[in-house]
């Protein structure tokens, strides 16, 4: 038999590998920029409680609830992503729901900042400054 063959008489059968000599093998390493499963679910809940009290808001003509419901929808999905979130995203949806339902904005902001979110600094540094804004 030549250098660096394998001859196998007969009926074979072979599962996994087979290596002679010299088998590589790499890993691969995923690293994740979202947030935590704890967190996700705090998260989760917090927009819960917000829908819900987007739905007991007095009617108002002025304020569409289904846009209001909306906006909060995509602040949610942006800040699950965690450090890779967009900032400058979530200013601009913190802005507009300051300008339709400030008490919206409140509750909002207020979970963005909480600590125990997990929640990127800036977005934190965000919701700070619209609670701020809505306040003034």
């Amino acid at each position: 038999m030549a250098d660096g063959g394998v001859h196998i008489g007969g009926n074979a059968s072979v599962q996994g590998d087979v290596v002679g000599r010299d088998k590589i093998t790499t890993t691969t390493t995923t690293t994740t920029t979202g947030l935590d499963a704890a967190a996700l679910a705090e998260l989760l809940k917090a927009f819960k409680d917000i829908d819900r009290k987007i739905e007991a808001l007095p009617e108002n003509p002025d304020v569409d609830k289904a846009e209001l419901h909306d906006t909060v929808k995509k602040v949610e999905e942006e800040v699950k992503k965690g450090e890779e979130a967009n900032p400058t995203k979530v200013e601009r949806w913190l802005k507009f729901l300051g300008e339709m339902a400030p008490d919206i904005l409140q509750v909002t902001a207020a979970t963005l900042a909480n600590p125990a979110m997990g929640l990127s600094v800036a977005i934190k540094k965000i919701a700070d400054k619209a609670r701020g804004q809505a306040t003034a």
